[in-house]
Parts: C-alpha cells; sequence; structure tokens
C-alpha cells in the first residue's frame, strides 16, 4: 500500500513537471512566435490598393500613374438592411439597385473584408453618402488608388487598362499573391508587363476582435511602388497622330524603320480606360486595337510584293511596257482597271505611281500565284510580327488554289493582313530589306532609378533583295506621292515615299464603302520614320492626306502650329 502511495505521489510530481516545462516553453521560449501569431490574428491591414509603376515615353513624360481617389466599400456582415441601403446607394452612384443587392447577397469566404462597390468616386458622390451615413450601416468611403492617363482615348489601346481581378485570372495568379479585389493590367501594356508594374499594397492597420469586427486604427503600412516602365513611345508623335485621325473610324502606327521601336500607335474609336463599363456595348468595336488585331486585304499597297517580285524574277523589266485601256478580258471575267478610261502604255515607272492595275494583273499572270505569295511570305506578311503587345493577329495568305492571280496582283480577295504588317512592309523596304521586331517597351526600372531590363533592337531576319530592284521600287514609291496617287502626302522641304491602296469590299451592294491604305516612309533618302493610316471607310487618297499632315508636323516641328490651323483642299482620287 505505501509502495502505491508513493508511486502515485511520484507520477503526480512527473506531470507537474512537464505542464511547468511545457508552460514555460510555450510562454518563454516560443513567446516571440505566439505574441506574433496573436498579432496576425487581432491586427489585419485594410489595403488601400496595389500601387503600380509609372508607364513613361521615350522621353520620361508619364502616360500612366496612380492617382489618389475615394472608392465606396461595405462589410458584408456589418449591413443591416441591404434592400434599404441598396436603393439609397443607387439614387446616389448611379448605379442599378439590383447590381447593387448581387454585390450585398453575394456569398463571402470572409464576411468580415470590405468589398468594393465603386472606385473613384465624385466629391459630389461622397458628400451624400457622409449625409446618409446614419442610415447605411456597412457601409464606408475608403481611400485608395485610381489610374490616371495622362492621354486618356489617344493611348487606350496601347496602354490598355486595369480591372478586377476575375476568378478565372485568380486561379492562374493566385501563387503570385494575388486575392480577390485586387486590379491587375487587363489588356495592352498593362497587361503584358503587369508582373513589372505591380507593387506592394499598402493600408490601415485595425484591431479586431475574435470575430473580426474593427476595433480601434493601430497605424498605416506604407504601400511600395511597382517598377517603372519606360516606352519607345514619343507622346508628342502620339498626339499628333491622334488629331489628325480624328473621329474617323481607322488606325495609325508609326516605326523608326532603323530599329522596329514603335513611336506611336492610335486606334479608333476607343475607350476610356476608368470607365470601360460605358463602352461594352458600343458599336464599332471600341476595344479593337485595329493597328494589331484588324485584318483587311491590303489593296494596291500589295503591289510592292508584286513589283518585286516580278522584277526579282525577271517576268519584267524597268521599261517594258504594258498597254492599259481601262479593262482586259481574261476567259469569261472583265478586269477593270480604276481608270476608267486607262493609262494607256506604262512601264514599271509609271504603273506604281499611277496604280495601274491592268499593269500589275497583266505582270501578276505572268509570275503566278505561288510566286507572289511566296515574296509575299518572305517579306513576312500573313505572319504575326511579334510585337509586345496582347491579341496580335497573324492575318492570312491563301493557299494558291483560293486565289487567282489578277487579285492577288491587286491586293484583293481572300488574302489578309494587319495595319502593322504593311508598316513592316514599308519598312523594310525602307532599311533596304532589314526585318525588325517591332517593340514598344525600351527598358524598366525600379522605383529608385536603377535599370531592371533593357530591350534591344532585334533582327528577324534580312531580305535578300537586288539593289537594282530596290533602287527601281524605291524611285517609284518616290513618285506615288511626287506626282501619282499619294500626291496628297507631298511635303514642300522632304521628299516623302509611300503606297496607296483603296480595298473593295464584299457587299457593295449593302453601302458599304471602301477601307484606304497609306504606307509610306520619310525622308525618302534617309528614312527615319515609317507610318502606315488605315481608314475603315475611306479612300486611300484621304489616308495619305492624313499622312502628309501627321510627317509634316512630326518632321518639321516649327510648322505645328499652323499644319494644324490649315485646311488644304486637295482632290479626293479614288484608287483601287
Amino acid at each position: 500500500m505505501e509502495g502505491e502511495k508513493r508511486l502515485f505521489i511520484n507520477l503526480t510530481k512527473l506531470f507537474f513537471t512537464v505542464i511547468i516545462l511545457r508552460c514555460f516553453y510555450l510562454q518563454v521560449i516560443r513567446y516571440p512566435y505566439y505574441r506574433n501569431l496573436s498579432n496576425r490574428n487581432c491586427i489585419r491591414t485594410i489595403e488601400t490598393g496595389i500601387p503600380r509603376g509609372v508607364i513613361y515615353d521615350r522621353n520620361m513624360r508619364p502616360l500612366a500613374q496612380d492617382a489618389p481617389a475615394l472608392h465606396l466599400v461595405f462589410v458584408p456582415y456589418d449591413l443591416e438592411n441591404p434592400e434599404k441601403e441598396a436603393e439609397i446607394l443607387s439614387g446616389i452612384i448611379s448605379m442599378d439597385k439590383q447590381e447593387i443587392l448581387r454585390k450585398f447577397k453575394k456569398k463571402y469566404i470572409n464576411p468580415f473584408d470590405r468589398v468594393y462597390i465603386k472606385r473613384q468616386l465624385t466629391k459630389e458622390e461622397v458628400s451624400l453618402i457622409e449625409e446618409n451615413m446614419p442610415v447605411l450601416p456597412g457601409v464606408f468611403v475608403q481611400e485608395g488608388l485610381i489610374r490616371d492617363y495622362i492621354l486618356g482615348k489617344n493611348t487606350c489601346h496601347l496602354l490598355g487598362y486595369t480591372g478586377e481581378i476575375s476568378e478565372e485570372q485568380l486561379r492562374v495568379l493566385k501563387e503570385k499573391g494575388y486575392k480577390q479585389g485586387d486590379f491587375v493590367g487587363q489588356d495592352g501594356i498593362e497587361k503584358v508587363y503587369d508582373d513589372y508594374l505591380k507593387g506592394i499594397p499598402g493600408g490601415i492597420q485595425v484591431e479586431v476582435d475574435a470575430l473580426g469586427h474593427q476595433r480601434r486604427i493601430m497605424g498605416r503600412k506604407y504601400a511600395s511602388p511597382g517598377n517603372n516602365v519606360v516606352l519607345t513611345i514619343d507622346q508628342t508623335i502620339q498626339e499628333i497622330v491622334s488629331e489628325e485621325l480624328g473621329d474617323r473610324r481607322g488606325c495609325i502606327a508609326v516605326m523608326d524603320p532603323r530599329n522596329g521601336q514603335i513611336l506611336a500607335m492610335v486606334s479608333r474609336p476607343g475607350f476610356e480606360p476608368n470607365n470601360i463599363r460605358e463602352y461594352l456595348n458600343r458599336d464599332g468595336h471600341p476595344f479593337l486595337n485595329r493597328a494589331i488585331k484588324g485584318m483587311y486585304s491590303p489593296g494596291s499597297v500589295f503591289k510592292i510584293i508584286t513589283e518585286i517580285t516580278a522584277l526579282e524574277t525577271g517576268v519584267i523589266g524597268e521599261y517594258d511596257r504594258v498597254e492599259c485601256t481601262g479593262a482586259i478580258e481574261v476567259a469569261d471575267r472583265v478586269f477593270h482597271c480604276w481608270k476608267e478610261e486607262g493609262h494607256g502604255w506604262v512601264d514599271i515607272n509609271l504603273a506604281l505611281p499611277y496604280s495601274c492595275n491592268i499593269f500589275f494583273g497583266t505582270i501578276g499572270m505572268r509570275v503566278g500565284v505561288a510566286k507572289m505569295l511566296e515574296f509575299a511570305s518572305m517579306f513576312g506578311l500573313g505572319v504575326i510580327t511579334g510585337i509586345d503587345l496582347p491579341g496580335e493577329k497573324q492575318g492570312y495568305l491563301p493557299d494558291k488554289r483560293e486565289i487567282d492571280p489578277l487579285n492577288l496582283s491587286i491586293g484583293q480577295g481572300p488574302i489578309l493582313v494587319t495595319p502593322l504588317q504593311l508598316l513592316s512592309l514599308v519598312s523594310t523596304v525602307a532599311n533596304g530589306g532589314n526585318i525588325w521586331k517591332p517593340y514598344i517597351v525600351k527598358e524598366i526600372i525600379s522605383p529608385d532609378g536603377k535599370k531592371i531590363k533593357e530591350f534591344s533592337p532585334e533582327l528577324k531576319k534580312f531580305v535578300y533583295i537586288s539593289e537594282e530592284t530596290m533602287e527601281i521600287l524605291k524611285r517609284g514609291l518616290k513618285n506615288v506621292v511626287m506626282f501619282g496617287t499619294g500626291s496628297r502626302a507631298r511635303l514642300d522641304k522632304i521628299e516623302v515615299a509611300g503606297k496607296t491602296g483603296t480595298v473593295q469590299r464584299a457587299a457593295e451592294e449593302l453601302g458599304l464603302g471602301t477601307h484606304g491604305f497609306f504606307a509610306c516612309y520619310a525622308p525618302a533618302d534617309s528614312p527615319k520614320i515609317a507610318m502606315v493610316v488605315f481608314l475603315d471607310n475611306a479612300s486611300s487618297s484621304e489616308a495619305a492626306g492624313i499622312a502628309g499632315k501627321a510627317l509634316k508636323r512630326i518632321l518639321i516641328p516649327e510648322l505645328n502650329d499652323s499644319t494644324r490651323a490649315e485646311t488644304e483642299e486637295l482632290e479626293n482620287v479614288e484608287i483601287f
């Protein structure tokens, strides 16, 4: 009996010794760990947005940057009368009551987290919300960030926009630290370089109880901005081409033919990057960047390829002539020139400036579809350029059985290219055969100015064309502007070389107009700038006129003001 009592006492001592040692371990040795864990449970950060880096033009002028803003948020758990609060808010922030109710009644993983109702409130909206705070329990005005796009619509397709992360995006990006409610790049540069632009979020640190209710504000956690992105874009050129394009449906893209740097890119119609909702159901495809996603028949700009093919294969010589009477009959088909009475006897030196369909149709039949398609592919038509923007289309080069030589020789039929591909084509001619990969981002730098990454020109390939062919072609392109179909692009002090192209659209009986192209470079003998102008419903002469005005303001800056003010009355020539 005595032995059992002693055993019980010893076991009790051992038990209490273990408890004391365990308490010492937890409360003394592991104190820092559990103190930190406790703090994490009771101290939370209400994020005020993820700061993004600045997007600059090539001269370090900001094109997109963060700006402070006030947002409307709510805590699901604290709502008392969702129906009544939704009705009050719908009359203040111009949102549909049902849309607000859907947000209020959605099941959230953490009902104590703040959820956005509307971002970027106006001063009037903030004032009215604050007046109604007593009847809006659970609803708050919270400070945050908004993206400020300096040129608005004029860079919308280029820079893109940011938006709340979707469920599909969240599944992909969750491992990178993204969470529900975060804003990410949704298109353009904002999307492609989101990983670089995204910063570290900051916000207000608050103490919460065991249920997650906010008890008091503890302080502020400061955010860290993301890296800055420097573009090859020139803001001045971007503004000039935007002004010259105006409200016409189409696009303009400008590139340095010496290295592939994109200097400007604008597409119409556009959208306000901070007001996406209003453009979702608008006509004209406002979110379509026509420069890289629009696919069109190239029209007479393709005659550059037809001429190169004929000269390089020896099918024609420089002074071989063809008679244009306005039409030719091939089998059971009559093929027309755009000039009804014809051009008479012309050689290549006149056929290109006058854009004679009969001449090019004739030599097209001689060289054949296969050879023209071979040279088209050689120059990158029907192939994506690889530009650092999302969603670029590759166009379409038809099979040789899908198109006849007459149509192909003048760029009609089932051949599709993007305006950027035509810009690359004319740039390759301008520089003598180099096909550069077009690019928009020049470098990425940290917030403190350190270079993170630099992008250099990338030569995709060199197209071997004889000097004689290039000389004949370039002389013809200069004459297109000097006295031919592109005369509306002629400048007094600087020689411009280019090619027009008006595309007849299908179902013309329905009243559809023509597409108008003009692809050019200048100065003609030492090219520094290449440009393509595309108009969705106009002639190529109109496109040439826009290019001429833009080039004048870009290359002769001192004439900028007078060029903007003057109006030119020029003959409107239809080219096919």
